[in-house]
């Protein structure tokens, strides 16, 4: 089906004049010219439009984009009615968008069908780079949402569409760039939605083996697995139909996938796992079955000893890390994994232990140190980010917060503050980096440090809309310490240091996805501007221990 959608529509009519003697129109006046034709325009055009996109042959599915089209007609409202001359105007305007598809250039883009649209706006988006692009107007009313929330929106739309969109992604090696902004509650409702939706369930015979075979290629290739089964569905499936087209679409090979996770999963349980695995290898399958119990995984063993052979399967099981599984990771996406380079400087000024025991008081139900780092992490990423970063799980993690403390308490706990405590604040920090960067090992700051630096406009979020900073004072004390935090990080970067907003956009502005074991925070960044000049700093062969979030190691990773 043919559909233009025309966002602003402008005409500009000329009448023309007669001389003397010459016939005149019956038209009274211009206005009434101008009156008349308008009303075609709305009324009358495009359905006379439409029937000529009855000649155009669509069957490609492509969708083109032209961001101006200008054309000229001349209408003779003497000898014609008001369809006839819509007609005519449809004509011209059909002509003049063959015309400027056939000539392609600036202005024009074309993408292979929905699917690649979506995918080049979501890696767009992705990129920070989507408003930037005209062609995207469709998606304008829902830039007022987070990242992971406009990126499900789309998704969700159309599940068939969807799903070619993601295929597309990995295609374009940007899935793990999309998957690192989602919550494991978001990729759950895509996968299920785009890749799991429900319908009988057909295995041909001789399909596991393929499927299998296929599976332990793309996991030999190293594809990361998490104790997410949606997440690990998603990248094994899009991965392997990138790696095999012709093994789909298939949602049967999508519930293949699930149900094998799933099946690791019940035999990561077993207390005697070799011995399941063993019985699989001789292809003792009954006493398989009976090790296995009463599972809903029974179907779908009693299909494999049909279709492959047990050593098969084990190998499988073993290349997704049944026999040596890999240490449970809370995996968390964020567009703000850039926050953690803050962490060497405050680890090396002490501000954590100073923010513990600093003049303010402390707050119910959250640590003082881990509120104050949080609003310390929203004004280091500035005003324009505080909408989406406020609730970005990466900047939470930062500050060891399970969730974003709410509006009103924040409100209460800033009416209780004194100018007395502000001031207090600033002067204890002062002493406090004063006392710190004398000592030996902390010489790197004594140049950049040696006077408390101003905090910029960039830091300053008391009048943003429901800013989590309501009071000047407050915002200005804490923007002497979020400025002392970048200013130590800008240490670090020798020629490469800039302001707070120069920081921000081309450091802290990364995505990265998030591994939260039991000792250790890996940050794997997958854009990161001028990540070059921080493996210079040594951030990529450096670890720090991170005391407010029980003394895990932070390493970086970068794609």
């Amino acid at each position: 089906m043919q559909t233009i959608a025309i966002r602003q529509f402008n005409v500009r009519y000329n009448v023309a004049r007669f001389s003397t003697g010459e016939a005149a129109p019956t038209l009274d006046k211009p206005t009434d010219i101008q009156r008349r034709l308008d009303q075609i325009a709305s009324q009358l055009l495009a359905q006379a439009l439409e029937n000529q996109l009855a000649q155009w042959n669509d069957a490609d599915g492509a969708l083109y984009f032209i961001e101006q089209l200008h054309f000229d007609l001349s209408l003779d409202l003497s000898h014609s009615d008001d369809r006839q001359l819509a007609t005519v105007w449809a004509g011209a305007l059909y002509g003049s968008i063959q015309r400027t598809l056939s000539q392609s250039g600036m202005g024009v883009v074309c993408f292979r069908d929905r699917s690649e649209f979506l995918a080049s706006f979501l890696e767009d988006l992705l990129r920070g780079q989507a408003w930037d692009h005209w062609y995207y107007q469709e998606f304008a009313n829902l830039r007022s949402l987070s990242m992971n929330q406009l990126a499900s929106q789309v998704l969700l739309q159309d599940g068939d569409t969807g799903r070619e969109a993601l295929l597309e992604l990995a295609k374009r090696n940007s899935l793990e760039l999309l998957l690192a902004t989602l919550s494991d509650q978001d990729v759950e409702a895509i996968a299920s939605h785009c890749l799991l939706p429900p319908g009988p369930t057909v295995i041909l015979s001789n399909t596991c083996g393929r499927w299998i075979d296929g599976l332990r290629s793309l996991l030999s290739r190293g594809v990361p697995l998490t104790a997410v089964i949606a997440r690990d569905v998603t990248r094994l499936y899009l991965g392997l139909l990138r790696q095999q087209p012709e093994l789909g679409p298939d949602v049967n090979l999508a519930r293949f996938i699930y149900n094998m996770l799933h099946l690791r999963e019940t035999v990561l349980g077993l207390g005697d796992r070799p011995g399941f695995l063993a019985q699989l290898a001789a292809d003792n399958w009954t006493e398989a079955f009976h090790r296995l119990g009463r599972s809903p995984l029974q179907p779908l063993l009693r299909t494999l000893a049909r279709e492959v052979a047990g050593t098969d399967l084990v190998g499988l099981l073993q290349d997704l890390q049944v026999e040596a599984p890999q240490p449970l990771m809370r995996r968390i996406g964020t567009a703000f994994g850039g926050v953690f380079f803050l962490v060497g400087a405050i680890a090396d000024l002490d501000l954590y232990p100073f923010l513990q025991t600093c003049p303010y008081p402390e707050p119910e139900g959250i640590a003082k140190a881990n509120l104050l780092l949080w609003l310390m992490a929203l004004q280091c990423l500035g005003q324009g980010n505080l909408a989406q970063a406020r609730g970005d799980h990466g900047v939470l993690a930062f500050a060891g917060l399970a969730r974003a403390p709410e509006r009103e308490w924040l409100a209460d706990y800033a009416a209780g503050l004194t100018a007395a405590m502000h001031g207090a604040f600033v002067q204890d920090l002062q002493a406090h980096c004063q006392r710190v960067i004398r000592q030996p090992d902390r010489f790197a700051y004594q140049r950049s440090l040696s006077a408390l630096p101003e905090p910029s406009e960039w830091l300053s979020l008391h009048s943003a809309p429901d800013s989590p900073l309501p009071d000047e004072s407050w915002d200005g004390a804490l923007g002497v310490m979020s400025a002392i935090a970048l200013q130590g990080f800008s240490a670090k970067l020798g020629a490469m240091a800039g302001s707070p907003s120069y920081l921000s956009r081309n450091f802290l502005e990364s995505t990265a996805e998030i591994g939260m074991s039991e000792g250790a925070i890996a940050i794997r960044f997958l854009t990161c501007p001028l990540q070059m000049v921080l493996r210079m700093a040594g951030f990529d062969s450096n670890t720090w221990a991170i005391p407010w979030l029980e003394n895990r190691q932070l390493t970086f990773q970068f794609d």
